[in-house]
């Protein structure tokens, strides 16, 4: 497709997608950033949007504000995947085919650096509470561990020559790794790596084709799509607490009312996850999901994307979208929602206009002993223990240490703490 043809082609959505803006979400624009775009991340604390341009060999910088393109940072050549890390404010992106990770400001956007590496290294996860980065290297059959700091390698976990590491995880309440793999032999596994020693602890049987994982920051279980069944594991991993027939390819937590989603073939699957029974079942073709938790809506690829409300599990409206929807992440801050189109070398900028369901977003987490704060850049944490800080989605995005924490680069809205070794989230606070 030329360059005329594609712009005709954007112009063409754009006018579907406002024609669909009656419930307040919209196809706001649509990015050219080329190269075909296989991920997508959104960076809270400098509010930026990042595509991995996989042929073209460049990370594009996208504005969460404006949605205008800011630089295009040349990379290793093919990068497949992004991780934000909220401790030092860098952007990582693996590429598999060349075997690199390069690191990106999160400030400034220039390259930092590029390690070399080994084993084509593809899907990655940071972990902010010991400021490490865990990389999925297929090849190797292996996560290698980054210090976050210096960008250098800290640890080599292997899962054995048979078991093909697929997806990863940092639970931030137990401080593990979840990897999902696949064997040539045995039943597929998902291993758990202890982050204070880099060791594997658990390895716990899930069936075939463990696809996807996702943490539920209310019931604090970690749950794991598969091709028969969707397994939720314990916080360590020691444990099946419950394992739910069916096929999934994804799986999204919801935690406003303590549930799950699982794309299920054509379908969506609603979980509850008190009961984890299959309550409610919609007929939507989907594929990767992300939830808005201040406005109650998930949203997922596919063409057209649909858009759910959360709340009453009923189909909002769909989307139009371009040839193929490879990555999706959401701004809580700009209330928009990025698709990540490969064939279409562009991104799509989904909005949501709607008014919110309130401040705290999330009645379940809401602190049991809850104490509120107001503050405009710094928090004195009196606690004896570090305390995780947690965005309303259940995301960790700064770790408090005893004293005095500097909290100037997250975004304005409201966050609760959660102190380490305790299930309970104790405050509230509200940046401003």
């Amino acid at each position: 497709m030329n360059l005329k043809s594609r712009h005709c082609l954007f112009a063409a959505l754009l006018i579907l997608g406002l024609a669909s803006a009656g419930r307040g979400q919209f196809l706001e624009t649509v990015i050219p950033v080329g190269g075909s775009p296989l991920d997508v991340l959104w960076n809270p604390a400098s509010n930026k949007v990042y595509t991995a341009n996989s042929q073209s060999g460049s990370v594009t910088v996208i504005s969460g504000a404006s949605n205008q393109v800011l630089i295009t940072v040349a990379v290793a050549d093919y990068p497949v995947s992004l991780c934000w890390n909220s401790v030092n404010n860098k952007v990582y992106c693996a590429s598999a085919e060349s075997n690199w990770l390069s690191v990106i400001d999160g400030v400034g956007d220039s390259l930092i650096r590029k390690v070399r590496m080994r084993g084509s290294p593809t899907r990655m996860a940071f972990n902010a509470s010991m400021n490490k980065l865990y990389v999925v290297c297929i090849e190797d059959r292996m996560v290698r561990v980054y210090d976050g700091a210096a960008d250098s390698l800290v640890a080599e976990v292997s899962f054995g020559e048979l078991n093909v590491p697929y997806t990863v995880l940092w639970h931030p309440v137990s401080n593990k790794v979840f990897c999902s793999s696949r064997c040539d032999a045995e039943s597929d596994t998902v291993f758990v790596v202890d982050c204070t020693t880099d060791e594997v602890t658990e390895r716990r049987p899930v069936g075939n084709q463990p696809y996807a994982i996702c943490w539920n920051p209310v019931n604090n279980l970690v749950y794991v799509a598969a091709r028969y069944a969707t397994y939720a594991l314990s916080p360590t991993g020691d444990s099946v607490v419950a394992q739910i027939p069916g096929y999934a390819f994804d799986v999204c937590a919801v935690p406003l009312q303590n549930k799950l989603y699982a794309t299920r073939g054509p379908g969506l699957s609603v979980i509850d996850c008190y009961t984890h029974a299959v309550v409610d079942s919609l007929a939507i073709s989907a594929g990767i999901w992300v939830c808005d938790t201040v406005k109650a809506k998930a949203y997922a690829t596919g063409n057209p994307a649909p858009v759910v409300d959360a709340r009453a599990d009923t189909l909002l409206t769909t989307i139009p979208m371009g040839r193929s929807s490879d990555a999706i992440c959401w701004n809580q801050t700009n209330s928009r929602v990025y698709i990540a189109d490969a064939m279409d070398g562009a991104v799509y900028v989904i909005r949501d206009t709607s008014v919110g369901i309130g401040e705290s977003g999330l009645p379940s987490l809401r602190p049991r002993r809850a104490t509120a704060s107001i503050i405009s850049g710094t928090l004195n944490w009196a606690g004896d223990r570090p305390a995780s800080l947690m965005n309303l989605c259940g995301r960790v995005v700064a770790v408090l240490r005893p004293g005095t924490n500097d909290l100037s680069r997250l975004s304005p809205g409201v966050y609760v703490t959660r102190e380490e070794g305790s299930r309970e989230h104790t405050k509230v606070v509200k940046l401003r």
